[in-house]
């Protein structure tokens, strides 16, 4: 934590993630609370998904402003401009891990309004079936877990199949409804190099931004109340198994 505020010393900085960090701790009080009354770990479940919605929707696009600010303030202090434009669309080959479950609600229950949503369905599970099959095979080479992971995130951008809310000029389709793991993949150099054959090399200048350890903490710490309802933390096997509680959305 010392060294992100040694790192970036702005105001605007301090005010974004103060902002950020606040957020996030008043959200995981009130959900403790919901936790404590009903005398169990977990708050979040099928039975009162419907009654919590409307909350969570206004949570997700706060949490989405907030860190947009503090994408702002760190982005600001880069040495060199952000390459990243409309239509360049190479990062959406990507399989977007860490997902968390309360972004994946407020985009499914958004997307089940479109007359697509079925197709959408068949290419989010497509997607998450090669996933595992990619990670699958790794794991089988002698792997790691976290070795496997690595390589079939690999292996699964060298596939390079587009997201389903990618368009064909390369412009993403629900852009305000991205993720945060959507939102904090930047390129400092062109997209061109933004391929499978570049990525690794060091024409490519691409990283993440992630937040500070205790924004990350709190952020877990909210997630771990939706674990009743089982929802991968991979961008389209976690949008497929919300399918499932379709009825209750």
């Amino acid at each position: 934590m010392e060294a992100y505020k040694e790192y970036f010393p702005t105001k605007s900085y301090r005010i974004a993630e103060m902002r950020l960090s606040s957020l996030l701790r008043v959200e995981r009080d009130r959900l403790d609370g919901i936790a404590a009354a009903l005398g169990r770990e977990y708050a979040i479940n099928a039975d009162n998904l419907r009654e919590q919605l409307p909350h969570i929707l206004q949570f997700t696009k706060s949490y989405h402003e907030a860190y947009d600010q503090y994408l702002k303030a760190v982005l600001v202090q880069q040495p060199r401009p952000i390459q990243c434009r409309p239509a360049c669309g190479n990062c959406c080959h990507h399989y977007p891990m860490s997902v968390e479950p309360f972004e994946l609600i407020s985009m499914y229950s958004e997307l089940r309004k479109r007359d697509d949503l079925l197709t959408l369905m068949e290419a989010c599970q497509l997607r998450s079936d090669k996933f595992e099959s990619l990670f699958d095979a790794r794991k089988e080479s002698g792997l790691s877990e976290d070795e496997a992971e690595d390589g079939a995130l690999h292996d699964y951008f060298s596939w390079w199949r587009s997201c389903p809310f990618s368009n064909g000029a390369g412009d993403c389709t629900i852009y305000p409804l991205r993720t945060v793991s959507c939102r904090m993949y930047f390129s400092e150099t062109d997209p061109k190099y933004c391929t499978p054959d570049m990525l690794q090399t060091e024409k490519n200048d691409s990283y993440i931004v992630y937040m500070p350890d205790v924004v990350e903490d709190a952020v877990y710490g909210i997630s771990e109340h939706y674990s009743a309802l089982d929802l991968p933390e991979s961008f389209f096997g976690g949008l497929f198994a919300l399918n499932g509680y379709g009825g209750v959305l």
